[in-house]
């Protein structure tokens, strides 16, 4: 005895026509999003780190050897931060080897945000103390790098990046 089903097909017939407009379709949507956000990320961010990467590039054996002469320096840096209304003020003391003061330097702060370098900062340090130098910047709040530069007559002798934590 056979069985009957209570089946019964409603709606449209599902045609090779059907099908291939469905996938043309599919195709078709993804190609433009893809499209839209390719743009917007070229548009948004050039992908390069570096104003010049390759002047950069040929600049690294002078970075070589300006990193050897600072470590026969054997200066150290620290740095301390404290809020100084909407900005932030970064002291730095900087000490020889024998951990005297270092004084008479001309000081630099890059403020970098690692996310954007629209926000970036750049400000010269002041002479607070014997080997302490102070600058300030206003800063949003999150994880900054710092890069501090001491040099004489125009002349770098020490440079540093370290981490800052805004709050």
């Amino acid at each position: 005895m056979k069985e009957e089903s209570d089946y019964r097909p409603t709606g449209r017939v599902l045609t090779g026509r059907m099908v291939l407009l469905m996938l043309a379709g599919f195709f078709g949507v993804m190609l433009v999003v893809n499209f839209i956000f390719a743009t917007y990320a070229v548009k948004t961010f050039s992908g390069l780190d570096s104003d010049n990467p390759y002047d950069s590039g040929l600049a690294y054996n002078k970075e070589i050897a300006a990193a050897r002469a600072q470590a026969e320096l054997g200066w150290t840096v620290d740095l301390n931060r404290a809020p100084d209304g909407s900005a932030t003020q970064v002291a730095v003391t900087v000490k020889d080897k024998a951990g005297q003061p270092v004084t008479g330097l001309d000081v630099g702060l890059h403020f970098y945000f690692p996310a954007t370098r629209k926000l970036d900062r750049q400000v010269s340090a002041s002479p607070v103390a014997d080997g302490v130098y102070s600058g300030s910047a206003p800063l949003q709040s999150g994880r900054w790098d710092v890069e501090v530069t001491l040099g004489r007559n125009g002349e770098r002798l020490f440079r540093s990046r370290n981490p800052l934590i805004v709050e």
